[in-house]
């Protein structure tokens, strides 16, 4: 506390007054815009306003960064929240900016924040310290965010459908140095539990980097609320989505290993690559999109650890093909980024499928299962508590939708279903409450998660009534109520809540299955590719020493000969 204290003082009369300022021209630009989405953001206006400003436009230092989060909250109290979420290793605070309009979840003058069955998105920028372009643009994010923008149609319904999370930097250390790694010259994604590599155990071992455990703490505190998160990097311009590890663990080999939930990741992706041409044209990646190990194999990012251990639907878009830009080119980048991030805010947020549902036993399992025409999602809840309430959202597109829970209790054979069918529309949350059928009400056996039809569930579901708010839930069940699961984010404590959800997305154990059930055969590929490898090196090396002994032969050989003829002349 007496570091983070002193790292709150350090320099806010400096740049005070530089923070009101650009607070103040947010709130003016954003009273004379008028809009209607987030693609129609007026981008442009924005640019020639702000460019006359040459402070703005340049990489802000951590103690800027400090000064402008708390600027933040103390201009809007009622949307922003500031906190930390732990240290650096060199002891620099890990801010966290919150924002959202939903009613009740900020209450100003108190720590804590209330994120029961509110979905969430969270955008971590500056993972890797030379990469500091999605940091500098979060900036500009968080000012219409927080400063007055929101009343704009598109980005007040981001902030009342949900909560934005802003993780400036994961690793100011490395901003600071210039270098990827944090000060203990460790790569911080590569730095966590891998699936693949551990079998599928993604415990910490408390051996990772405190910025690693600070954010995998973070996220396992959001637990179901965390519904998407995306890593903003440099060094190519492409959105990536899971998985980054390949089946084989190859190192070297491109090998296709997508998730069970590839349509849903590649559909996300799209909504971020539709609104900015660049991408569209990117002659590296013409689809603007790449599957992680089809790029190149990642084992302990944070990318899959999040969709695996957490179930966050997690993306990563590399900003620019060089890291690290020029500041001048500050304002061309956020032009060319800012609908494009919006975007994201409005598919993960504003649109899909949420489900509540309560667990009537202690230690019960459910599965939440939503099929539609293009796709399938599901999420697995294992030992839950008696009376528990849940909520999943689905950040799926647009379509008609089965929706289904099975309760999995004495006889997993056999598990109780519920189900329903619903309508997505375009920028609009279909949600519905679940609960657990009568005994006698049985479905047939489980089946792999991500894999299921649901064509038959809707027999078994139970009727469904409107309510005054639009949601549709099941006649007789109460809706769910703000606060019972009881999430609580304390700004002066750190997070803490009734119990940390042990949530398992089903994938993984699709994805254990995968790896055991392939191991035999491809690391024999794995290692013949390795002996491959080392082999053309020797090869190699040894041409190059021939060679090299040739050419010395041969010098030596020239330059005895005329020496022998000398000596018989004279």
């Amino acid at each position: 506390a007496t570091q983070e204290s002193r790292v709150m003082r350090m320099g806010v009369s400096r740049s005070r007054a530089r923070v009101a300022a650009s607070v103040a021209v947010v709130a003016f630009i954003a009273a004379s815009a008028s809009v209607s989405g987030a693609s129609a953001l007026n981008v442009t206006s924005l640019e020639e306003t702000l460019s006359h400003s040459p402070e703005r436009w340049t990489y802000w230092s951590n103690t800027q960064l400090t000064e402008f989060v708390q600027g933040m909250e103390r201009g809007s109290p009622d949307r922003c929240k500031a906190y930390t979420i732990g240290e650096s290793a060199m002891g620099q605070s890990l801010w966290v900016l919150s924002v959202t309009k939903v009613p009740g979840v900020i209450k100003p003058g108190r720590p804590e924040m209330s994120l029961e069955g509110v979905p969430a998105f969270l955008y971590v920028g500056n993972m890797h310290g030379d990469e500091p372009l999605g940091r500098q643009l979060m900036f500009y994010l968080a000012e219409e965010l927080c400063a007055g923008a929101a009343e704009e149609p598109a980005v007040d319904r981001i902030l009342s459908s949900g909560v934005v999370h802003l993780l400036f930097s994961l690793n100011p250390d490395g901003f600071d140095l210039k270098t990827r790694g944090n000060a203990n010259g460790v790569d911080l994604n590569r730095n966590f539990p891998d699936a693949i590599k551990r079998k599928g155990n993604l415990t910490l071992l408390g051996t990772e980097e405190p910025e690693s455990e600070a954010i995998a703490r973070y996220a396992a505190q959001l637990g179901t609320t965390l519904v998407g998160a995306t890593l903003l990097h440099e060094g190519a311009l492409v959105v990536n989505y899971p998985m980054d590890g390949a089946v084989s663990g190859s190192k070297v080999r491109r090998e296709a290993n997508p998730s069970v939930d590839d349509a849903l990741f590649r559909y996300l992706a799209q909504r971020y690559i539709d609104v900015q041409p660049e991408l569209q044209r990117n002659p590296e990646f013409p689809t603007g999109k790449v599957q992680g190990s089809m790029w190149y194999p990642v084992y302990g990012g944070l990318q899959d650890y999040l969709y695996l251990e957490i179930g966050a639907y997690c993306t990563t878009v590399e900003m620019n093909d060089q890291k690290w830009p020029d500041e001048v080119d500050l304002p061309r980048f956020w032009k060319q980024h800012r609908a494009s991030m919006y975007a994201f805010l409005d598919a993960y947020l504003s649109q899909g499928i949420t489900v509540r549902f309560r667990a009537n036993e202690p230690g019960a399992s459910v599965v939440v299962k939503a099929a539609g025409a293009s796709l399938q999602v599901a999420r697995a809840f294992l030992d839950l508590e008696a009376g528990e309430e849940v909520s999943v959202h689905f950040p799926v597109p647009t379509g008609a939708y089965k929706v289904a829970a099975e309760w999995h209790g004495d006889d997993p054979q056999h598990p109780e279903l519920a189900a329903a069918e619903v309508e997505v529309r375009p920028d609009a949350r279909a949600s519905l409450t679940l609960a657990r059928p009568l005994p006698a009400a049985r479905g047939g056996p489980m089946r792999a998660a991500g894999f299921v039809e649901l064509s038959d569930a809707s027999s078994s579901g139970p009727s469904l009534v409107g309510t005054a708010n639009g949601e549709r839930r099941e006649e007789g069940v109460p809706p769910s109520r703000p606060g019972e699961r009881n999430y609580r984010l304390n700004v002066q404590g750190g997070m803490t809540s009734d119990r940390q959800q042990p949530l398992r997305d089903a994938v993984l154990q699709n994805l254990k299955n995968r790896v055991e059930s392939t191991h035999n055969a491809s690391w024999k590929r794995s290692h013949r590719a390795q002996e491959i490898l080392h082999a053309s090196y020797f090869s190699s090396g040894l041409m190059v020493f021939l060679f090299v002994a040739i050419v010395v032969l041969a010098a030596c050989r020239v330059d005895k000969t005329p020496r022998t003829r000398a000596r018989g002349l004279v």
